[in-house]
This record gives structure tokens, C-alpha cells and sequence, in this order.
């Protein structure tokens, strides 16, 4: 009976997973080349180890740095398609300056990054002078 069962499960469609954090690695360093002493631009890139293709707006990542006993922290996720095997690259910056950096996958339900960060201007009318008409 295990056998049997066994050979089924190979024979079941292959359900991949819907995370792509099972397959893709994410590495982050600093430019040197082009940050300062006000900002640190960041290198975030992400390898696909597997063999399916994901969509760079999915993969969404939060990179961060000390500056004391402060946390910086900036969202951010790629552009294009992750193709198998392959690799995306993406240019993050942080405010102040940072050696030591790190970067951690976020969900793909995490609908930060989806809002508008520009706050968010109202419509103004022109007010009509009175006796104007």
C-alpha cells in the first residue's frame, strides 16, 4: 500500500509553490562608487535557483542598516521577469551612511508598496470674487 501511494504522488501534477522566496535569494551591497556621506546607494539582487519564472513586481524586499541604535529602512521590489536561473538587479538608497547592510524578503500580500507614498493633493477651485458678475 505505501508503494502504491507513493507512486501516486509522483504521478500528481507538480503544485509549485506560489513563494517565491523557495527559490529565489536575495543579496545586498553597497555601491561605493556612488553613495556619500548623506546616502548609501544599495545594490539589491535576486537569483532565481529554480526552474519557473517569476515576476519581478512580486518579488518585494526591505532593505536595512543600523545608524546608531536607529533602523533604516527601505521598501522596494524589480522590474521585469526573474527568468529561471537568472538574475535581476535593482538600485535602493538609504539615508546617512551604512557598511553593514542586510535584506529580507517580504510577502507578496504586503500591500505597502502598492500605496502612494506623495501625499495626496486635493482639487482647488478658483474662488469667485464677489461682484465679479
Amino acid at each position: 500500500m505505501p508503494l502504491v501511494f507513493a507512486v501516486v504522488l509522483l504521478l500528481l501534477p507538480d503544485f509549485a509553490s506560489e513563494d517565491p522566496w523557495v527559490e529565489v535569494r536575495l543579496s545586498i551591497t553597497r555601491d561605493p562608487y556612488t553613495s556619500s556621506d548623506d546616502a548609501t546607494l544599495c545594490r539589491v539582487r535576486a537569483v532565481n535557483m529554480g526552474g519557473r519564472s517569476w515576476s519581478g513586481k512580486s518579488l518585494r524586499f526591505e532593505a536595512r542598516a543600523r545608524a546608531g541604535s536607529r533602523l533604516v529602512r527601505q521598501r522596494g521590489k524589480f522590474g521585469l521577469e526573474l527568468a529561471p536561473y537568472g538574475s535581476l538587479e535593482t538600485l535602493v538608497a538609504l539615508p546617512g551612511r551604512h557598511d553593514r547592510l542586510e535584506v529580507v524578503p517580504l510577502a507578496a500580500g504586503d500591500a505597502s508598496l502598492e500605496r502612494d507614498p506623495s501625499p495626496r493633493r486635493r482639487s482647488t477651485r478658483r474662488k469667485s470674487k464677489k461682484g465679479a458678475w
